[in-house]
């Protein structure tokens, strides 16, 4: 994976749209910041959905997986494919932010395909924080 220090923007084709979401399959992601591990991917069909996703290479460097061979067939995944791994961001209470690495997003980037998949991995969860949290200062 390559990261430009200009900030991208792509149109991504979900052939199964995305979970919760299957009547969408055309989504604009951005990086919002060059040279940083964050992006905004919004759809272009409901302008009300949208998801913020991070690399999860610089925050979990030991994340790994093997995508099943139905996952690869689907996006057109052959050894030399340029492929991006997402994981989406969820703000929960008290300002927690976690990323589902369950469910990565995979994308092919030479042919613009994306696929969330789930991963049959127990060592992953969907609301693993993203920053470490710090223990708090006030007392109740």
């Amino acid at each position: 994976m390559t990261q430009s220090m200009e900030t991208q923007s792509k149109v991504l084709s979900f052939p199964d749209g995305v979970p919760g979401f299957p009547q969408l399959s055309r989504f604009q992601l951005t990086q919002e910041e060059s040279g940083q591990p964050f992006f905004n991917l919004k759809s272009l069909e409901d302008d009300q959905v949208g998801f913020w996703m991070v690399d999860p290479f610089p925050f979990f460097p030991h994340y790994e997986f093997t995508l099943v061979d139905s996952v690869k067939k689907q996006l057109h995944i052959e050894e030399g494919t340029p492929v991006s791994v997402r994981t989406v961001i969820t703000v929960r209470n008290e300002g927690e932010v976690t990323v589902n690495l369950k469910a990565p997003i995979i994308i092919n980037e030479a042919k613009a395909l994306a696929k969330q998949v789930i991963l049959n991995d127990e060592n992953y969860g969907i609301r693993q924080p993203l920053f470490e949290t710090r223990s708090s200062a006030v007392s109740e």
